[in-house]
């Protein structure tokens, strides 16, 4: 990748934010749990990087399903994450009272969810595309 004005800040912005992460964590140890996570995370996501595209499954005489259909798809997805998503402070404050180090666990996995679902919606639908070429 070429240098440009925005990679630059990126990089920049970076540096900065790992070395206040860094101060944090030596001066606080749940700072630097919280650290842990967000790079546990950061690599769970880096390796998702690396897994192969979705094979196209070829379909014979079969029609494309309608765009109407497809919205409905998306709309229940869509309504049945953000219902999910109503529940999960409640779930994270009642396990933070046991555990506060839990309860941001399970928070963090809860938003991680959220888009390992779309993301898995968006391969399958990849995948069942009609091939153009």
């Amino acid at each position: 990748m070429k240098p440009n004005i925005f990679s630059i800040i990126l990089y920049a912005g970076t540096a900065v934010v790992v070395a206040a992460l860094a101060y944090g964590s030596y001066k606080n140890a749940t700072v630097a749990l919280s650290v842990g996570l967000c790079v546990v995370i950061g690599l769970v996501v880096y390796a998702f990087r690396f897994l192969p595209e979705p094979k196209k499954i070829a379909r014979q005489g079969a029609a494309a399903p309608s765009s109407r259909s497809q919205t409905r798809q998306a709309a229940v997805v869509v309504a049945v994450i953000f219902g999910l998503m109503l529940l999960v402070p409640t779930v994270v404050l009642w396990i933070g009272r046991y555990s506060p180090e839990l309860g941001a666990f399970v928070g963090a996995i809860a938003l991680m969810a959220i888009f390992l679902i779309l993301w898995l919606r968006s391969r399958y639908q990849r995948s069942h595309e009609p091939d153009e070429s």
